[in-house]
């Protein structure tokens, strides 16, 4: 508003940041948790994004036999490819079937968001502990029987100080875990198809050095918050409130902030146009990007729904889209296009070595859909009837 604009207000002396206090947990509440934790056998930690601090902590407790699994803001808090975490595949069939075979959750840093637990009926194990600086979340859908207010990084820290030597894990539990997680790839991976050698193409150019930029697109629902292994917990990045169009803007940054990574970009042909005028941005900036747009001509989720829900009735779903090799070029982008898969491994491999921004359309409307078609996030009835 033009009156709080020009509002005089007096300039603070000191404009250095206002400290951050951090939360200590109570050692009485770390006992009582260690106590609950020593006699467990196959326990498993949920991380969040309020966990993204603690990768030492957590790597302590893997190192004591923890199991991990992640929501997508708690992805790379230790690398997704270790043998003990499940990354982010928290609610497939396989990763439900295992969790009635741990005998302790403790969830850290996380809300337990109702996209990320089939609207809040995904069965988790039990007994459920927390920790999060926020205690609103005891009131939350998934009660905790035990919660730590405290900062997770040192909560876990001192979980492991207490937990050494203490723990007698099942043999078992770390092949369970992994058959489990082998089990959900392999079911992703059928929902995606044909698309295996563009997912995987991205996994082989991105490497160890990628930070994984996604818009609110299908493909991004469909595999790119899961298929794509992330080593760190700052190398994903994506629009968590749901708000179509922040892909573009969200990779500058990243490729401001980070010069010497590769930044990957996905985005939609319908995301892509909410800035549109961001394409500019990118070279008036110099950045290093290299954007995979899935181009199906349509706003897929939207008429995902409008099949599965409202008979096959389709309105306001179809979306123009410019020529978005002119588009490029205009915009002094490099361009390449897939009408053919074959071709995913050399198109992305030429996009990433190339400097400055590069584009690479997926002609979605020529390759077909997704095997699975996607209409929001799963819910307990479709999850069953799917087979997920």
């Amino acid at each position: 508003p033009i009156d709080i604009q020009q509002t005089i207000i007096d300039w603070p002396e000191d404009l250095s940041p206002l400290p951050v206090q951090i939360a200590e947990p109570k050692p009485s509440e770390l006992d009582k948790l260690a106590d609950s934790l020593a006699s467990c056998k196959r326990p498993l930690l949920w991380l969040g994004g309020g966990a993204r601090h603690a990768g030492d902590a957590v790597r302590r407790l893997v190192d004591l036999g923890f199991g991990v699994v992640t929501s997508v803001q708690g992805r790379g808090i230790i690398p997704e490819n270790h043998p003990a975490t499940l990354g982010a595949y928290n609610l497939y069939k396989p990763i439900e079937e295992f969790y009635s075979t741990c005998d302790v959750l403790l969830v850290v840093g996380s809300r337990l968001r109702s996209n990320e637990t089939l609207k809040y009926k995904l069965k988790l194990p039990t007994p459920h502990y927390q920790i999060d600086v926020d205690s609103n979340v005891i009131s939350r859908p998934y009660s905790p029987e035990q919660f730590v207010s405290a900062d997770s990084a040192l909560a876990l820290s001192g979980l492991a100080d207490r937990l050494s030597g203490k723990l007698d894990i099942d043999p078992s539990f770390l092949g369970d875990l992994q058959t489990a997680k082998s089990e959900a790839v392999n079911s992703l991976r059928d929902e995606f198809k044909p698309y295996e050698q563009l997912v995987d193409a991205v996994s082989t150019n991105g490497g160890r050095d990628l930070i994984w930029v996604r818009d609110v697109t299908v493909s991004n629902s469909t595999w790119g918050n899961r298929a794509i292994h992330l080593d760190g917990p700052y190398d994903g990045v994506h629009a968590l409130g749901g708000g179509i169009g922040q892909g573009m803007q969200m990779a500058i940054g990243a490729a401001i902030a980070s010069p010497d990574r590769k930044v990957i970009c996905l985005a939609g042909d319908g995301g892509l146009q909410v800035n549109i005028g961001e394409l500019t941005t990118a070279v008036q900036e110099g950045v290093n990007i290299s954007m995979i747009l899935m181009n199906s001509r349509g706003y897929e989720v939207i008429k995902n729904i409008q099949n599965s829900t409202y008979g096959g009735r389709k309105h306001f779903s179809d979306i123009f889209a410019p020529d978005f090799e002119a588009t490029s070029a205009g915009a002094g982008w490099t361009y390449h296009k897939i009408d053919d898969l074959s071709y995913a491994e050399s198109a992305l491999a030429a996009a990433i070595q190339t400097e400055g921004a590069t584009m690479v359309e997926v002609n979605m409307a020529e390759i077909g859909p997704y095997a699975r078609a996607f209409g929001g996030p799963p819910v307990r009835a479709a999850d069953e009837k799917k087979g997920r």
